[in-house]
């Protein structure tokens, strides 16, 4: 389903039936007009609650899906009947995916394809948590178990993946009767073929027929093409002089995922679970010389570089830069407190911010991912207690030294 009108695109694939496919595009369809609203926002601020907001809307509209298939299932009197679906919006510089069962999402970028989602399946939860391998999850029975779809849980929490997109890339949604018969590495090669969208689209389903055709094979294609231009405005209730919203860091070609996995809170969780985490990180842009944070002064954020360099400093002594995927303010997640160094922008700098409320709000929301990270922060802040014992038994083994210099 694409809808021409609103910045919509979805596909849902029945099990049991093929009605309650049918009936959630058709709830889909319906909400779609309230996304304008959100696109609006989204446009304009650009900030952490903007662009939950979206998430929250999927959110609700795949539970009203939901309820709506469990009471048709009771009025047929028929057993089990579920869906499986992914959905598609796009808002300025950001892609937003919803998905419940095991329909994907992927980005084509410079020829090179990414699954953006994981899976809701038993194999896959098997997987993540180390009780099978790779290689008994591609020949695990429970690869088509769903543990999560409309239709089937009380209550549906979709995994919402928030993408900076930038022109060229190509965004492809599709059932599981296509990636469960055609490689990634196939699939790749097609759509990087220099021919019409509709040809790359009729060559999938081809090779998902020769790879044996056993499920329903549904897709949808979408070009990101000639982004709107966002204009920047400055940010009054900012800390830093010359931070600006996110609209202002909108022309870069920003790889969130991979940016995050450089801080050490976030190398040990997936791509696609780095996505989930996304939309509640702040956008914020620095030209060069301005402070991020003082030193001293009250504090409750974690920095990850996106561009440009920040300089640490500690009693105006130079500490160290930090450039892309570095980060600085950890301890701000844990406890509440003044800044204990001052950083500034050594050129102009895009970083992405995370407060210690939106923190606690992705533990509360979303507890299995909240788990992970909160062990390396557990570990981090642990080290760093080690190290400054360490250095207070350095010092006072020289105190110690001097006075006994000084007795003899």
């Amino acid at each position: 389903m694409g809808l021409p009108d609103v910045p919509l695109y979805a596909i849902a694939d029945g099990s049991g039936a093929l009605w309650p496919a049918g009936l959630t595009l058709r709830v889909l369809a319906d909400e779609a007009a309230h996304l304008s609203e959100f696109q609006a926002k989204v446009a304009a601020e650009q900030d952490s609650s903007s662009r939950l907001a979206v998430g929250h809307f999927f959110e609700a509209v795949f539970n009203t899906a939901g309820r709506l298939v469990k009471e048709e299932m009771g009025v047929r009197g028929e057993g089990r009947a579920t869906s499986a679906a992914v959905a598609l919006t796009l808002m300025g510089p950001f892609a937003y995916i919803a998905h419940v069962g095991d329909a994907r999402a992927y980005l084509l970028r410079d020829k090179k394809l990414r699954c953006l989602t994981t899976d809701h399946t038993l194999a896959m939860l098997q997987l993540k948590r180390g009780e099978i391998t790779q290689e008994e999850y591609a020949a695990s029975p429970y690869k088509k178990t769903l543990t999560q779809a409309i239709g089937v849980t009380p209550e549906i929490r979709p995994d919402i993946a928030e993408v900076r997109v930038a022109d060229g890339d190509l965004l492809l949604l599709c059932s599981d009767g296509l990636h469960r018969m055609v490689s990634d590495k196939r699939i790749a090669e097609i759509l990087g073929e220099e021919v019409p969208l509709a040809a790359r689209a009729a060559k999938l389903v081809a090779a998902a027929n020769e790879g044996g055709g056993k499920d329903n094979i549904t897709l949808q294609l979408v070009p990101v093409e000639a982004l709107a231009e966002l204009a920047a405005a400055p940010d009054q209730t900012s800390p830093g002089a010359g931070r600006t919203s996110a609209p202002e860091a909108k022309k870069e070609r920003v790889d969130v995922a991979r940016v995050l996995g450089k801080c050490f809170l976030f190398e040990k969780i997936s791509e696609s679970e780095r996505l989930l985490i996304a939309p509640y990180f702040e956008y914020q842009a620095y030209a060069a010389a301005d402070i991020v944070c003082r030193e001293g002064d009250p504090g409750d954020s974690l920095y990850v570089v996106v561009q440009g360099r920040l300089r640490v400093t500690f009693q105006r002594a130079h500490l160290i830069d930090i450039g892309p995927g570095g980060w600085a303010g950890e301890i701000a997640l844990v406890r509440e407190g003044p800044r204990t160094a001052t950083l500034t922008a050594r050129d102009k700098v895009i970083v992405l911010a995370l407060t210690r409320s939106r923190f606690l709000e992705i533990m509360r929301r979303r507890p299995a991912l909240g788990g992970q990270l909160a062990m390396p922060l557990l570990e981090f802040v642990g080290q760093r207690v080690v190290d400054l014992r360490g250095r207070f038994a350095r010092i006072n083994a020289l105190m110690r030294g001097q006075t006994d210099d000084e007795a003899g």
